[in-house]
Protein backbone atom coordinates (compact mmCIF):
# COMPACT_ATOMS: atom_id res chain seq x y z
CA UNK A 1 0.00 0.00 0.00
CA UNK A 2 1.41 3.37 -1.06
CA UNK A 3 1.52 6.35 1.28
CA UNK A 4 -1.29 8.08 -0.61
CA UNK A 5 -3.49 5.01 -0.19
CA UNK A 6 -3.07 5.34 3.61
CA UNK A 7 -4.43 8.89 3.59
CA UNK A 8 -8.04 9.90 4.06
CA UNK A 9 -9.68 11.70 1.16
CA UNK A 10 -12.68 13.99 1.20
CA UNK A 11 -15.69 12.12 -0.18
CA UNK A 12 -18.02 13.82 -2.63
CA UNK A 13 -20.66 15.97 -0.91
CA UNK A 14 -19.28 15.26 2.57
CA UNK A 15 -20.89 18.43 3.95
CA UNK A 16 -24.28 17.48 2.60
CA UNK A 17 -23.91 13.98 4.07
CA UNK A 18 -23.16 15.52 7.48
CA UNK A 19 -26.27 17.69 7.36
CA UNK A 20 -28.65 15.07 5.95
CA UNK A 21 -27.49 12.46 8.48
CA UNK A 22 -28.20 14.88 11.35
CA UNK A 23 -24.56 14.83 12.49
CA UNK A 24 -24.78 18.32 13.98
CA UNK A 25 -27.26 17.85 16.81
CA UNK A 26 -24.97 16.77 19.67
CA UNK A 27 -22.05 18.79 18.29
CA UNK A 28 -23.55 21.74 16.35
CA UNK A 29 -21.88 23.44 13.43
CA UNK A 30 -21.00 27.08 14.07
CA UNK A 31 -21.69 30.17 11.99
CA UNK A 32 -18.71 32.20 10.75
CA UNK A 33 -18.66 34.70 13.64
CA UNK A 34 -19.22 31.96 16.22
CA UNK A 35 -16.45 29.83 14.75
CA UNK A 36 -14.03 32.79 14.71
CA UNK A 37 -14.72 33.40 18.42
CA UNK A 38 -14.34 29.67 19.13
CA UNK A 39 -10.89 29.76 17.53
CA UNK A 40 -9.87 32.92 19.42
CA UNK A 41 -10.67 31.25 22.74
CA UNK A 42 -8.21 28.54 21.73
CA UNK A 43 -5.36 30.94 21.02
CA UNK A 44 -5.75 31.15 17.24
CA UNK A 45 -5.46 34.46 15.35
CA UNK A 46 -8.75 34.14 13.48
CA UNK A 47 -11.40 36.69 12.53
CA UNK A 48 -14.48 36.46 10.34
CA UNK A 49 -12.66 38.50 7.72
CA UNK A 50 -9.66 36.14 7.74
CA UNK A 51 -11.90 33.10 7.31
CA UNK A 52 -13.36 34.58 4.13
CA UNK A 53 -9.88 35.53 2.91
CA UNK A 54 -8.61 31.99 3.39
CA UNK A 55 -11.65 30.71 1.52
CA UNK A 56 -10.99 33.06 -1.42
CA UNK A 57 -7.39 31.79 -1.49
CA UNK A 58 -8.73 28.22 -1.73
CA UNK A 59 -7.18 27.18 1.56
CA UNK A 60 -10.04 26.80 4.04
CA UNK A 61 -13.82 26.63 3.74
CA UNK A 62 -16.89 25.84 5.85
CA UNK A 63 -18.74 22.53 5.78
CA UNK A 64 -21.69 24.02 3.90
CA UNK A 65 -23.24 27.39 3.14
CA UNK A 66 -26.81 28.62 2.82
CA UNK A 67 -28.41 31.69 1.30
CA UNK A 68 -31.66 33.43 2.13
CA UNK A 69 -34.44 31.81 0.08
CA UNK A 70 -36.88 33.91 -1.95
CA UNK A 71 -40.20 34.96 -0.46
CA UNK A 72 -41.29 33.53 2.86
CA UNK A 73 -39.88 30.04 2.57
CA UNK A 74 -39.57 28.01 5.73
CA UNK A 75 -36.22 27.72 7.47
CA UNK A 76 -33.91 24.78 6.83
CA UNK A 77 -34.87 22.23 9.50
CA UNK A 78 -32.32 19.65 10.61
CA UNK A 79 -32.88 16.68 10.68
CA UNK A 80 -33.97 17.32 7.11
CA UNK A 81 -37.72 17.12 6.57
CA UNK A 82 -39.27 15.76 3.40
CA UNK A 83 -39.84 18.55 0.91
CA UNK A 84 -37.60 20.95 2.85
CA UNK A 85 -34.14 19.91 1.67
CA UNK A 86 -32.37 23.16 0.79
CA UNK A 87 -29.65 21.28 -1.05
CA UNK A 88 -32.27 20.11 -3.54
CA UNK A 89 -33.79 23.57 -3.74
CA UNK A 90 -30.43 25.24 -4.42
CA UNK A 91 -30.51 27.34 -1.24
CA UNK A 92 -27.72 25.31 0.41
CA UNK A 93 -24.56 23.90 -1.12
CA UNK A 94 -21.66 21.75 -0.08
CA UNK A 95 -18.31 23.58 0.31
CA UNK A 96 -16.06 20.65 1.20
CA UNK A 97 -14.84 19.70 -2.27
CA UNK A 98 -11.11 20.19 -2.71
CA UNK A 99 -10.15 22.95 -5.16
CA UNK A 100 -13.58 24.58 -4.92
CA UNK A 101 -14.77 27.20 -7.37
CA UNK A 102 -17.86 28.36 -5.52
CA UNK A 103 -18.50 32.05 -5.00
CA UNK A 104 -17.24 33.40 -1.68
CA UNK A 105 -19.51 36.05 -0.15
CA UNK A 106 -18.31 39.46 0.95
CA UNK A 107 -17.82 40.23 4.62
CA UNK A 108 -20.96 42.34 4.89
CA UNK A 109 -23.17 39.93 2.91
CA UNK A 110 -26.04 39.23 5.33
CA UNK A 111 -27.92 36.99 2.91
CA UNK A 112 -25.46 34.08 3.18
CA UNK A 113 -24.00 32.11 6.04
CA UNK A 114 -21.32 29.45 6.23
CA UNK A 115 -21.23 26.77 8.94
CA UNK A 116 -18.00 25.30 10.30
CA UNK A 117 -17.16 22.22 12.34
CA UNK A 118 -15.16 22.65 15.55
CA UNK A 119 -13.00 19.72 14.39
CA UNK A 120 -11.73 21.81 11.47
CA UNK A 121 -9.50 23.74 13.88
CA UNK A 122 -6.84 21.03 13.75
CA UNK A 123 -6.42 21.60 10.00
CA UNK A 124 -6.79 25.37 10.44
CA UNK A 125 -4.03 25.51 13.08
CA UNK A 126 -1.55 23.84 10.72
CA UNK A 127 -2.62 26.16 7.90
CA UNK A 128 -2.16 29.27 10.03
CA UNK A 129 1.29 28.13 11.13
CA UNK A 130 2.27 28.09 7.43
CA UNK A 131 0.83 31.56 6.82
CA UNK A 132 1.96 33.35 9.97
CA UNK A 133 5.43 34.83 10.47
CA UNK A 134 7.22 35.65 13.71
CA UNK A 135 9.94 38.28 13.40
CA UNK A 136 12.58 39.18 16.03
CA UNK A 137 13.33 42.87 15.45
CA UNK A 138 16.23 43.02 17.91
CA UNK A 139 18.48 41.44 15.25
CA UNK A 140 17.57 44.26 12.86
CA UNK A 141 18.42 46.89 15.51
CA UNK A 142 21.91 45.48 15.94
CA UNK A 143 22.63 44.95 12.22
CA UNK A 144 25.08 47.35 10.58
CA UNK A 145 23.34 47.17 7.23
CA UNK A 146 19.60 47.72 6.90
CA UNK A 147 17.74 44.49 6.29
CA UNK A 148 16.20 44.15 2.81
CA UNK A 149 12.63 43.56 3.97
CA UNK A 150 11.22 43.98 0.47
CA UNK A 151 13.36 41.21 -0.96
CA UNK A 152 12.62 38.91 1.97
CA UNK A 153 8.91 39.63 1.69
CA UNK A 154 8.94 38.55 -1.95
CA UNK A 155 10.63 35.30 -0.93
CA UNK A 156 8.04 34.62 1.78
CA UNK A 157 5.24 35.43 -0.63
CA UNK A 158 6.65 33.05 -3.22
CA UNK A 159 6.69 30.24 -0.70
CA UNK A 160 3.10 30.85 0.36
CA UNK A 161 1.77 31.43 -3.17
CA UNK A 162 1.45 27.73 -3.75
CA UNK A 163 -1.70 26.89 -5.65
CA UNK A 164 -4.44 24.97 -3.86
CA UNK A 165 -3.35 21.84 -5.73
CA UNK A 166 -0.05 22.06 -3.85
CA UNK A 167 -1.91 21.64 -0.59
CA UNK A 168 -3.33 18.23 -1.48
CA UNK A 169 -0.93 16.71 1.02
CA UNK A 170 -3.09 18.30 3.71
CA UNK A 171 -6.35 16.98 2.28
CA UNK A 172 -6.35 14.17 4.81
CA UNK A 173 -6.24 16.77 7.62
CA UNK A 174 -9.41 18.37 6.30
CA UNK A 175 -10.96 14.97 5.67
CA UNK A 176 -10.17 13.97 9.27
CA UNK A 177 -12.14 16.94 10.63
CA UNK A 178 -15.10 16.11 8.38
CA UNK A 179 -15.02 12.46 9.47
CA UNK A 180 -15.02 13.55 13.13
CA UNK A 181 -18.07 15.71 12.51
CA UNK A 182 -19.82 12.92 10.62
CA UNK A 183 -19.47 10.48 13.53
CA UNK A 184 -20.04 13.11 16.25
CA UNK A 185 -23.71 12.29 16.78
CA UNK A 186 -22.71 8.77 17.83
CA UNK A 187 -19.50 9.36 19.77
CA UNK A 188 -19.13 13.02 20.79
CA UNK A 189 -21.12 12.71 24.07
CA UNK A 190 -18.63 10.05 25.23
CA UNK A 191 -15.82 12.60 24.99
CA UNK A 192 -17.76 15.16 27.03
CA UNK A 193 -17.51 13.85 30.55
CA UNK A 194 -15.23 12.94 33.43
CA UNK A 195 -14.83 9.20 32.67
CA UNK A 196 -17.75 8.41 35.01
CA UNK A 197 -20.63 10.15 33.28
CA UNK A 198 -21.18 11.76 29.91
CA UNK A 199 -22.79 15.06 29.00
CA UNK A 200 -25.49 14.87 26.36
CA UNK A 201 -26.54 18.23 24.91
CA UNK A 202 -28.74 17.95 21.85
CA UNK A 203 -29.62 21.62 22.01
CA UNK A 204 -32.24 23.36 19.88
CA UNK A 205 -30.58 25.97 17.69
CA UNK A 206 -32.30 28.56 15.51
CA UNK A 207 -30.92 31.42 13.44
CA UNK A 208 -32.10 33.25 10.30
CA UNK A 209 -31.42 30.24 8.08
CA UNK A 210 -31.36 26.90 9.89
CA UNK A 211 -33.01 25.26 12.90
CA UNK A 212 -31.73 22.07 14.59
CA UNK A 213 -34.67 20.35 16.23
CA UNK A 214 -33.87 16.81 17.50
CA UNK A 215 -36.92 14.64 16.91
CA UNK A 216 -35.73 11.38 18.52
CA UNK A 217 -33.98 10.12 21.62
CA UNK A 218 -30.20 9.92 21.38
CA UNK A 219 -30.25 6.37 22.74
CA UNK A 220 -32.52 5.32 19.87
CA UNK A 221 -30.04 6.90 17.47
CA UNK A 222 -27.21 4.93 19.07
CA UNK A 223 -29.12 1.68 18.64
CA UNK A 224 -29.70 2.43 14.95
CA UNK A 225 -26.15 3.59 14.26
CA UNK A 226 -24.11 1.50 11.86
CA UNK A 227 -20.37 2.37 11.86
CA UNK A 228 -20.05 0.91 8.37
CA UNK A 229 -21.91 3.92 6.96
CA UNK A 230 -18.89 6.04 7.90
CA UNK A 231 -16.57 3.35 6.58
CA UNK A 232 -18.30 3.33 3.19
CA UNK A 233 -18.62 7.13 2.86
CA UNK A 234 -14.96 7.84 3.67
CA UNK A 235 -13.65 4.61 2.09
CA UNK A 236 -12.01 3.68 5.38
CA UNK A 237 -9.48 0.93 5.95
CA UNK A 238 -7.72 0.06 9.23
CA UNK A 239 -4.56 1.73 7.87
CA UNK A 240 -6.33 4.96 6.85
CA UNK A 241 -8.23 5.32 10.11
CA UNK A 242 -5.21 4.48 12.26
CA UNK A 243 -3.10 7.02 10.35
CA UNK A 244 -5.71 9.75 10.79
CA UNK A 245 -5.94 8.89 14.49
CA UNK A 246 -2.18 9.09 14.98
CA UNK A 247 -1.96 12.41 13.14
CA UNK A 248 -4.69 14.15 15.13
CA UNK A 249 -3.35 12.64 18.37
CA UNK A 250 0.09 14.05 17.66
CA UNK A 251 -1.38 17.52 17.09
CA UNK A 252 -3.18 17.61 20.43
CA UNK A 253 -0.25 16.06 22.28
CA UNK A 254 2.23 18.66 21.02
CA UNK A 255 -0.14 21.56 21.61
CA UNK A 256 -1.32 20.59 25.09
CA UNK A 257 0.60 22.30 27.93
CA UNK A 258 -1.09 19.83 30.30
CA UNK A 259 -0.01 16.75 28.35
CA UNK A 260 1.90 15.22 31.27
CA UNK A 261 -1.18 15.61 33.46
CA UNK A 262 -3.64 14.14 30.96
CA UNK A 263 -4.47 11.15 33.19
CA UNK A 264 -5.60 13.48 35.94
CA UNK A 265 -7.23 16.11 33.69
CA UNK A 266 -9.54 13.54 32.09
CA UNK A 267 -11.22 13.02 35.46
CA UNK A 268 -11.83 16.73 36.04
CA UNK A 269 -15.43 17.93 35.67
CA UNK A 270 -16.26 19.03 32.12
CA UNK A 271 -17.49 22.48 33.20
CA UNK A 272 -14.11 23.09 34.85
CA UNK A 273 -12.13 21.88 31.82
CA UNK A 274 -14.06 24.31 29.66
CA UNK A 275 -12.51 27.12 31.70
CA UNK A 276 -9.07 26.31 30.30
CA UNK A 277 -7.46 28.85 28.00
CA UNK A 278 -5.54 28.93 24.74
CA UNK A 279 -3.55 25.83 23.79
CA UNK A 280 -5.00 23.75 26.63
CA UNK A 281 -8.54 24.41 25.40
CA UNK A 282 -7.45 23.80 21.79
CA UNK A 283 -6.04 20.42 22.83
CA UNK A 284 -9.33 19.55 24.56
CA UNK A 285 -11.22 19.97 21.27
CA UNK A 286 -8.69 18.09 19.16
CA UNK A 287 -8.48 15.29 21.74
CA UNK A 288 -12.25 14.83 21.63
CA UNK A 289 -11.92 14.26 17.87
CA UNK A 290 -9.13 11.74 18.42
CA UNK A 291 -11.16 9.88 21.04
CA UNK A 292 -14.09 9.63 18.63
CA UNK A 293 -11.85 8.09 15.95
CA UNK A 294 -10.58 5.65 18.56
CA UNK A 295 -14.14 4.58 19.38
CA UNK A 296 -14.98 4.21 15.68
CA UNK A 297 -11.88 2.07 15.13
CA UNK A 298 -12.89 -0.24 17.95
CA UNK A 299 -16.45 -0.58 16.61
CA UNK A 300 -15.23 -1.30 13.08
CA UNK A 301 -12.18 -3.45 13.68
CA UNK A 302 -12.55 -4.72 17.25
CA UNK A 303 -9.23 -3.31 18.47
CA UNK A 304 -8.61 -0.50 20.97
CA UNK A 305 -5.88 1.86 19.87
CA UNK A 306 -3.57 3.40 22.51
CA UNK A 307 -4.70 6.56 24.28
CA UNK A 308 -4.04 9.74 22.23
CA UNK A 309 -1.37 10.84 24.72
CA UNK A 310 0.38 7.47 24.73
CA UNK A 311 1.01 6.94 21.02
CA UNK A 312 4.29 8.76 20.43
CA UNK A 313 5.99 7.87 23.70
CA UNK A 314 7.92 4.72 24.54
CA UNK A 315 6.11 3.04 27.41
CA UNK A 316 8.06 0.45 29.36
CA UNK A 317 5.37 0.00 31.99
CA UNK A 318 1.81 1.33 31.99
CA UNK A 319 1.02 3.22 35.21
CA UNK A 320 -1.49 2.07 36.23
CA UNK A 321 -1.86 -1.19 34.33
CA UNK A 322 -4.17 -1.33 31.29
CA UNK A 323 -6.36 -3.96 32.95
CA UNK A 324 -6.91 -1.67 35.94
CA UNK A 325 -8.13 1.14 33.68
CA UNK A 326 -11.25 -0.85 32.83
CA UNK A 327 -12.43 -0.08 36.38
CA UNK A 328 -12.80 3.72 36.21
CA UNK A 329 -13.02 4.15 39.97
CA UNK A 330 -9.87 2.13 40.58
CA UNK A 331 -8.10 3.92 37.73
CA UNK A 332 -8.94 7.31 39.26
CA UNK A 333 -7.75 6.08 42.67
CA UNK A 334 -4.30 5.15 41.35
CA UNK A 335 -4.02 8.36 39.30
CA UNK A 336 -4.99 10.45 42.35
CA UNK A 337 -2.34 8.57 44.35
CA UNK A 338 0.26 9.29 41.68
CA UNK A 339 -0.42 13.03 41.76
CA UNK A 340 -0.80 12.95 45.55
CA UNK A 341 -4.32 14.41 45.52
CA UNK A 342 -6.21 11.42 46.94
CA UNK A 343 -7.88 12.53 50.20
CA UNK A 344 -8.10 8.93 51.40
CA UNK A 345 -6.53 8.66 54.88
CA UNK A 346 -3.21 6.84 55.02
CA UNK A 347 -3.83 6.15 58.71
CA UNK A 348 -6.97 6.08 60.85
CA UNK A 349 -7.50 6.28 64.60
CA UNK A 350 -10.73 4.76 65.88
CA UNK A 351 -11.75 6.25 69.24
CA UNK A 352 -14.80 5.81 71.44
CA UNK A 353 -16.28 9.30 71.42
CA UNK A 354 -15.98 12.94 70.34
CA UNK A 355 -14.14 13.89 73.55
CA UNK A 356 -11.24 11.59 72.70
CA UNK A 357 -11.31 12.94 69.15
CA UNK A 358 -11.09 16.54 70.36
CA UNK A 359 -8.33 15.74 72.85
CA UNK A 360 -6.24 13.92 70.22
CA UNK A 361 -6.64 16.80 67.75
CA UNK A 362 -5.45 19.35 70.32
CA UNK A 363 -2.51 17.20 71.44
CA UNK A 364 -1.51 16.35 67.88
CA UNK A 365 -1.57 20.00 66.79
CA UNK A 366 0.70 20.92 69.70
CA UNK A 367 3.13 18.03 69.14
CA UNK A 368 3.35 18.15 65.34
CA UNK A 369 2.26 21.70 64.59
CA UNK A 370 -0.72 20.87 62.41
CA UNK A 371 -4.09 19.13 62.33
CA UNK A 372 -3.77 15.32 61.93
CA UNK A 373 -5.66 15.60 58.64
CA UNK A 374 -2.65 17.32 57.12
CA UNK A 375 -0.64 14.15 57.72
CA UNK A 376 -3.41 12.08 56.14
CA UNK A 377 -4.69 10.81 59.50
CA UNK A 378 -8.44 10.47 60.04
CA UNK A 379 -10.05 10.14 63.48
CA UNK A 380 -13.13 7.90 63.45
CA UNK A 381 -15.59 8.18 66.35
CA UNK A 382 -17.30 4.94 67.36
CA UNK A 383 -19.83 6.30 69.80
CA UNK A 384 -18.90 4.16 72.80
CA UNK A 385 -16.96 1.04 73.64
CA UNK A 386 -20.07 -1.11 73.15
CA UNK A 387 -20.10 -0.16 69.48
CA UNK A 388 -16.72 -1.85 69.21
CA UNK A 389 -17.23 -4.88 71.44
CA UNK A 390 -20.98 -5.52 71.12
CA UNK A 391 -22.91 -7.89 73.35
CA UNK A 392 -23.11 -11.17 71.43
CA UNK A 393 -20.69 -14.04 70.93
CA UNK A 394 -19.61 -12.62 67.54
CA UNK A 395 -19.38 -9.16 69.07
CA UNK A 396 -15.85 -8.55 67.72
CA UNK A 397 -16.67 -9.37 64.12
CA UNK A 398 -18.01 -5.96 63.08
CA UNK A 399 -15.13 -3.78 64.31
CA UNK A 400 -12.50 -6.23 63.08
CA UNK A 401 -14.18 -6.36 59.66
CA UNK A 402 -14.05 -2.56 59.56
CA UNK A 403 -10.33 -2.64 60.31
CA UNK A 404 -9.88 -5.40 57.72
CA UNK A 405 -11.70 -3.28 55.13
CA UNK A 406 -9.58 -0.20 55.90
CA UNK A 407 -6.40 -2.26 55.68
CA UNK A 408 -7.65 -3.67 52.37
CA UNK A 409 -7.62 -0.05 51.17
CA UNK A 410 -4.16 0.46 52.72
CA UNK A 411 -5.25 2.74 55.54
CA UNK A 412 -3.25 1.64 58.59
CA UNK A 413 -5.84 1.60 61.38
CA UNK A 414 -5.44 1.98 65.13
CA UNK A 415 -8.17 1.20 67.67
CA UNK A 416 -8.00 3.01 71.04
CA UNK A 417 -10.40 1.87 73.81
CA UNK A 418 -10.99 2.35 77.51
CA UNK A 419 -10.65 -0.78 79.61
CA UNK A 420 -14.37 -1.44 79.85
CA UNK A 421 -16.74 -4.26 78.98
CA UNK A 422 -14.99 -6.66 76.61
CA UNK A 423 -12.16 -4.41 75.45
CA UNK A 424 -9.41 -6.72 76.71
CA UNK A 425 -11.04 -9.74 75.13
CA UNK A 426 -11.31 -7.88 71.84
CA UNK A 427 -7.59 -7.19 72.01
CA UNK A 428 -6.90 -10.88 72.56
CA UNK A 429 -9.29 -12.01 69.80
CA UNK A 430 -7.68 -9.61 67.31
CA UNK A 431 -4.41 -11.56 67.54
CA UNK A 432 -5.98 -14.51 65.74
CA UNK A 433 -8.48 -12.71 63.49
CA UNK A 434 -7.78 -13.71 59.87
CA UNK A 435 -8.28 -11.30 57.02
CA UNK A 436 -11.14 -12.17 54.69
CA UNK A 437 -9.51 -10.15 51.90
CA UNK A 438 -6.02 -11.66 52.02
CA UNK A 439 -5.33 -15.24 53.02
CA UNK A 440 -1.66 -14.66 53.86
CA UNK A 441 -2.14 -12.23 56.75
CA UNK A 442 -4.17 -11.48 59.86
CA UNK A 443 -6.56 -8.54 60.12
CA UNK A 444 -4.14 -6.35 62.06
CA UNK A 445 -1.14 -6.27 64.35
CA UNK A 446 -1.57 -6.46 68.15
CA UNK A 447 0.17 -3.10 68.69
CA UNK A 448 -2.44 -1.38 66.50
CA UNK A 449 -5.07 -1.96 69.22
CA UNK A 450 -4.50 0.15 72.33
CA UNK A 451 -6.54 -0.60 75.45
CA UNK A 452 -5.87 1.84 78.28
CA UNK A 453 -5.08 0.42 81.66
CA UNK A 454 -8.12 2.30 82.99
CA UNK A 455 -9.29 5.00 80.56
CA UNK A 456 -7.99 7.77 78.34
CA UNK A 457 -8.22 10.36 81.12
CA UNK A 458 -6.83 8.29 83.99
CA UNK A 459 -3.92 6.88 81.94
CA UNK A 460 -2.73 10.21 80.55
CA UNK A 461 -3.41 12.68 83.36
CA UNK A 462 -2.48 12.75 87.03
CA UNK A 463 -5.05 13.01 89.82
CA UNK A 464 -4.13 16.63 90.46
CA UNK A 465 -4.47 17.52 86.74
CA UNK A 466 -7.91 15.93 86.56
CA UNK A 467 -8.97 17.62 89.80
CA UNK A 468 -7.79 21.01 88.53
CA UNK A 469 -9.63 20.58 85.23
CA UNK A 470 -12.84 19.55 87.04
CA UNK A 471 -12.58 22.58 89.33
CA UNK A 472 -12.16 24.89 86.32
CA UNK A 473 -15.13 23.24 84.60
CA UNK A 474 -17.27 23.80 87.71
CA UNK A 475 -16.34 27.53 87.68
CA UNK A 476 -16.72 28.88 91.23
CA UNK A 477 -19.35 26.36 92.30
CA UNK A 478 -17.01 23.74 93.70
CA UNK A 479 -13.44 22.67 94.31
CA UNK A 480 -12.34 19.08 93.75
CA UNK A 481 -9.23 17.51 95.27
CA UNK A 482 -6.68 15.02 93.97
CA UNK A 483 -7.61 12.63 96.80
CA UNK A 484 -11.23 12.54 95.61
CA UNK A 485 -10.10 11.78 92.07
CA UNK A 486 -7.78 9.08 93.42
CA UNK A 487 -10.77 7.39 95.05
CA UNK A 488 -12.60 7.39 91.70
CA UNK A 489 -9.54 5.89 90.04
CA UNK A 490 -9.84 2.75 92.18
CA UNK A 491 -13.58 2.40 91.61
CA UNK A 492 -14.51 -0.59 89.33
CA UNK A 493 -16.32 1.93 87.12
CA UNK A 494 -13.86 4.80 87.33
CA UNK A 495 -15.45 6.95 84.61
CA UNK A 496 -18.95 6.73 86.09
CA UNK A 497 -17.57 7.43 89.57
CA UNK A 498 -15.86 10.60 88.30
CA UNK A 499 -19.12 11.85 86.78
CA UNK A 500 -20.98 11.20 90.07
CA UNK A 501 -18.32 13.06 92.05
CA UNK A 502 -18.54 16.07 89.77
CA UNK A 503 -22.35 16.12 89.95
CA UNK A 504 -22.26 15.97 93.76
CA UNK A 505 -19.73 18.80 93.97
CA UNK A 506 -20.88 21.11 91.14
CA UNK A 507 -24.59 20.33 91.13
CA UNK A 508 -24.62 19.85 87.35
CA UNK A 509 -23.68 17.24 84.79
CA UNK A 510 -20.11 17.05 83.52
CA UNK A 511 -19.44 18.54 80.09
CA UNK A 512 -16.91 15.97 78.84
CA UNK A 513 -15.97 18.01 75.76
CA UNK A 514 -15.07 21.00 77.92
CA UNK A 515 -13.18 18.73 80.29
CA UNK A 516 -11.21 17.23 77.38
CA UNK A 517 -10.11 20.71 76.26
CA UNK A 518 -9.10 21.73 79.80
CA UNK A 519 -7.09 18.54 80.28
CA UNK A 520 -5.36 18.94 76.89
CA UNK A 521 -4.34 22.47 77.82
CA UNK A 522 -2.65 21.15 80.97
CA UNK A 523 -0.96 18.33 79.09
CA UNK A 524 0.72 20.69 76.61
CA UNK A 525 1.42 23.39 79.18
CA UNK A 526 5.16 24.14 79.67
CA UNK A 527 4.43 24.17 83.44
CA UNK A 528 3.23 20.55 83.43
CA UNK A 529 5.19 18.37 85.86
CA UNK A 530 5.26 15.37 83.51
CA UNK A 531 7.10 15.76 80.21
CA UNK A 532 4.92 15.66 77.14
CA UNK A 533 6.98 12.97 75.46
CA UNK A 534 6.36 10.62 78.41
CA UNK A 535 2.58 10.72 78.10
CA UNK A 536 1.17 7.43 76.73
CA UNK A 537 -1.09 9.17 74.20
CA UNK A 538 1.87 11.13 72.78
CA UNK A 539 3.90 7.94 72.39
CA UNK A 540 0.97 6.36 70.57
CA UNK A 541 0.51 9.38 68.29
CA UNK A 542 4.22 9.46 67.46
CA UNK A 543 4.06 5.82 66.43
CA UNK A 544 0.97 6.48 64.29
CA UNK A 545 2.60 9.50 62.65
CA UNK A 546 5.74 7.49 61.91
CA UNK A 547 3.81 4.67 60.26
CA UNK A 548 1.62 7.11 58.32
CA UNK A 549 4.70 8.83 56.86
CA UNK A 550 5.90 5.42 55.61
CA UNK A 551 2.63 4.51 53.95
CA UNK A 552 2.52 6.03 50.43
CA UNK A 553 -0.66 5.04 48.61
CA UNK A 554 0.02 2.76 45.60
CA UNK A 555 0.00 3.93 41.98
CA UNK A 556 -0.31 0.45 40.46
CA UNK A 557 -2.12 -2.80 41.17
CA UNK A 558 1.26 -4.51 41.40
CA UNK A 559 2.37 -2.21 44.20
CA UNK A 560 -0.96 -2.53 45.99
CA UNK A 561 -0.70 -6.34 46.01
CA UNK A 562 2.87 -6.12 47.29
CA UNK A 563 1.80 -3.79 50.11
CA UNK A 564 -1.09 -6.04 51.06
CA UNK A 565 1.31 -8.91 51.54
CA UNK A 566 3.62 -6.87 53.75
CA UNK A 567 3.71 -7.03 57.53
CA UNK A 568 2.69 -3.39 57.98
CA UNK A 569 -1.06 -4.01 57.71
CA UNK A 570 -1.24 -7.24 59.63
CA UNK A 571 0.91 -10.09 60.87
CA UNK A 572 1.75 -12.65 58.23
CA UNK A 573 0.12 -16.02 58.56
CA UNK A 574 2.17 -19.18 58.48
CA UNK A 575 0.74 -21.00 55.48
CA UNK A 576 0.53 -24.74 55.92
CA UNK A 577 2.11 -26.72 53.14
CA UNK A 578 -0.24 -29.07 51.39
CA UNK A 579 0.56 -32.71 52.01
CA UNK A 580 1.92 -34.48 48.98
CA UNK A 581 -0.62 -36.80 47.48
CA UNK A 582 0.30 -40.45 47.83
CA UNK A 583 1.20 -42.06 44.54
CA UNK A 584 -0.38 -45.45 43.84
CA UNK A 585 2.08 -48.28 44.07
CA UNK A 586 3.03 -49.97 40.85
CA UNK A 587 1.48 -53.40 40.53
Amino acid sequence: MTDSEKLLHIPADAGRAIVESGAMLSCPLLGRDQFANYCKERGMAVTSKRLLLLERLGRFAPVFRVKSPPGRARGFYIPVKEGNNWFEKGWAWDTTAFGWTHEVPKLNDERRQGYYSIFQIEHLSILLSQLTLSVELDWELEARKPFNWGRQAKLWKKVTEISPAGWRGYEFRRATGLLCQYISERYYPYTQGDQRKITLQRAHFVDRWIATLPDDDWRDYVRRWDPKTAERLFDLTPEKLAHAYRAISLTQSHADPLEHWHQLVQFVALNQRKRLKGDALFAETVRSGALMLRLLYKDLYGEELPHPNEIYVEIFKHIPELEVRRDTRRYLEFVANRFHVNPQPIAAIIVEGPTEQRAIELIYEHCFGSHPGRAGIEIIVLGGVDAATGAKEDRFRAILRLIDYLHHHQTITFLILDNERYARKLHAEARNAKSIHHTNRYVTRPEYIKVWRLSFEFDNYSNSEIAKALTLAASSNARLSAQEVEACRWDPEAGAALKRLYFQKAGKRLDKMHLAELLAEQLVSPRARKKLINRPIVKTLRNIERLASRNPLPTMQEYWERNQGSKYLGKRRAMKKAKAAKQPKAS
